[in-house]
């Protein structure tokens, strides 16, 4: 019995209890309570777009309701896995979108192609969505996909005489001037502890310079050239960052004027507005300096594989109102990042936050930074953490790059071997 179905069982047998005792009359409530946990749900940028679009869905689905509640990000993953695993997953599935095909691939995740199929998804949606396919199935509808990009302190660069840098030579001469400046400013930002955004930030590096990680025919490639300039490159630049601290604390020193440049995001866009007034005049936004923009994929709306007909039939149902034109202008509008669909950032949202033409360019060229091996593909937590590992040890070790490397290729062997 799935949780919808079991939640409307509880509230039917409750109903027929209360009429028993006060003898009353008339139906019993016949609602069909859809779980829907979320990281999101109490996020300033996102939950604004969530609860509108439930409130229209029920409107439109008298009958249903939607329990949308907060789960904090940083133990999400797992909490879900352990749910699936013991066979009690949500109704509505919504999952940082890099993992959604290690759930597909565990058999978790019904396929939508007969459901997309009946929609202008595969016409206008962003190449990124092609993240959700697993073997020969498509398994979700990706919410954002986006290009990283260059966040600059323009006044911390003029001070050091460094201009926007547009190669990666010139962003490691630009933070290497901003941090002679003085012991209190730094040139450049990262996740500086062993954390997932170790994996995304140092990512960023070896797809930014043409590299990836593996292959879709399973060979790990991380002693080409590409990655291992990109794995150079990032241990140089986190040379000129402060150490010790998680990418939140990177963003507060951003926003209090002591960092000079990060790479991320368009989504860090809404938390600028949070920072002091005379600092936020000097916040702006570039390409980032590499030949290629990397990108990432952000989050995902499912199906689970279990899931009795009405269920399965009114989560779709909400999957694909989250699709329509309408409401990825209203994402738009209210994240302030382009949603996926082709033609959502309206002349309206782009006078609102004219960043968006650059965020939507980049989206477009982004080339994503998760692996492409689908051994790797399918156990991609296990290949963040190796990742992750091994930018520690560029970071606090000294490990020479090569060094580095070569341990990393024998860790995501191990990482993609199921036996």
């Amino acid at each position: 019995m799935t949780r919808g179905r079991f939640r409307r069982s509880v509230a039917l047998a409750a109903a027929a209890a209360l009429c028993t005792v006060s003898a009353c009359g008339g139906a019993a409530d016949d609602t069909l309570v859809l779980e829907f946990p979320s990281w999101q749900a109490a996020d300033e940028s996102f939950s604004p777009w969530w609860h509108e679009l439930i409130t229209a869905y029920e409107t439109e689905h008298p009958g249903v309701d939607i329990d949308f509640y907060q789960v904090p990000f940083d133990s999400f993953v797992a909490q879900q896995t352990t749910r699936f695993a013991a066979g009690d997953p949500p109704d509505v599935v919504h999952l940082p979108a890099s993992n959604a095909v290690q759930f597909a691939a565990r058999g978790w995740l019904a396929p939508l192609d007969e459901q997309l199929a009946t929609t202008d998804v595969a016409q206008t949606w962003s190449p990124l969505q092609e993240q959700m396919r697993w073997g020969e199935h498509t398994y979700g509808l990706l919410l954002l996909g986006y290009g990283y990009a260059l966040f600059y302190n323009e006044q911390l660069l003029a001070d050091a005489g460094a201009s926007v840098p547009t190669d990666p030579q010139q962003m490691l001469a630009a933070a290497r001037a901003v941090s002679g400046l003085s012991d209190d400013v730094f040139g450049f930002g990262a996740t500086t502890v062993q954390n997932s955004d170790n994996y995304t930030e140092m990512s960023a590096f070896v797809v930014g310079n043409g590299g990836a990680w593996s292959q879709p025919d399973g060979r790990i490639t991380t002693d080409d050239p590409e990655v291992l300039e990109g794995m150079r490159q990032y241990r140089d630049l986190v040379a000129t960052a402060p150490l010790g601290i998680q990418s939140q604390q990177r963003n507060e020193l951003f926003f209090n004027g002591q960092i000079a440049m990060l790479i991320d995001g368009p989504f860090l866009l809404s938390e600028v507005q949070g920072a002091p007034e005379e600092v936020r005049q000097h916040l702006k936004v570039a390409a980032p300096p590499f030949p290629v923009v990397p990108g990432g994929v952000s989050n995902s709306l499912h199906v689970p594989a279990d899931a009795d007909p009405e269920t399965a039939a009114a989560v779709w149902d909400l999957i694909e109102m989250a699709s329509r034109p309408d409401w990825q202008r209203r994402y738009t509008e209210l994240t302030a990042v382009p949603a996926p669909r082709e033609g959502s950032v309206t002349p309206e949202a782009l006078a609102a936050t004219p960043e968006l033409e650059l965020f939507g360019q980049l989206a477009d060229r982004a080339v994503d930074i998760f692996p492409r091996s689908p051994q790797l593909r399918r156990n991609h937590g296990r290949v963040s953490d190796a990742v992750a590992s091994a930018a520690i040890r560029l970071i606090a070790s000294g490990t020479p790059v090569d060094e580095a490397a070569a341990t990393l290729r024998t860790d995501l062997e191990e990482a993609g071997d199921d036996s």
